[in-house]
């Protein structure tokens, strides 16, 4: 759950750097929209399975841009063994920002690494998913794209 939180206040902290305006024409009519009350419009998310994978994949769009998840879990005997999510960017440079905040302060038992707009995180010894049923997944992730 801490990771959650911390990816999604990453993604607000960037999409904070694009809402600012830049320098120029001071409009003094125009009224300043606040980034932190920007929605998150969620654009769609599925289930889907693959051999022993259960698969989440969740679009969405902040501040205009358009985001991707795609959570991957490994079952075994009806219990996830191993789980992965790739995050996808607008663009590289997001990516990039979003990758140095996870060198800065890394998680035990998370593996990151990034490859132009996408970052990937596997779990490797996390307590949050291990052990889960399908079922309990979904709930949990359904909770997870409502408190969105």
């Amino acid at each position: 759950m801490k990771t959650l939180k911390k990816m999604m206040s990453m993604l607000m902290m960037i999409g904070m750097v694009f809402a600012f305006p830049a320098c120029g024409d001071d409009d003094d009519d125009e009224k300043f929209q606040n980034p932190e009350e920007e929605e998150e419009v969620v654009q769609g998310s599925k289930w889907s399975e693959s051999g022993n994978k259960l698969i989440y994949t969740r679009t969405y769009s902040e501040m205009g841009l358009s985001f991707q998840e795609k959570w991957t879990f490994t079952m075994e005997d009806g219990e996830c063994v191993a789980a992965e999510v790739a995050l996808t960017f607008p663009t590289a440079q997001m990516a990039e920002i979003a990758y140095q905040e996870y060198l800065d302060e890394p998680e035990e038992g998370i593996e990151v690494s990034r490859n132009g707009k996408v970052i990937t995180m596997k779990y490797t010894e996390d307590d949050t998913f291990i052990g889960l049923d399908k079922e309990t997944l979904k709930v949990f992730f359904e909770a997870y794209e409502g408190f969105m």
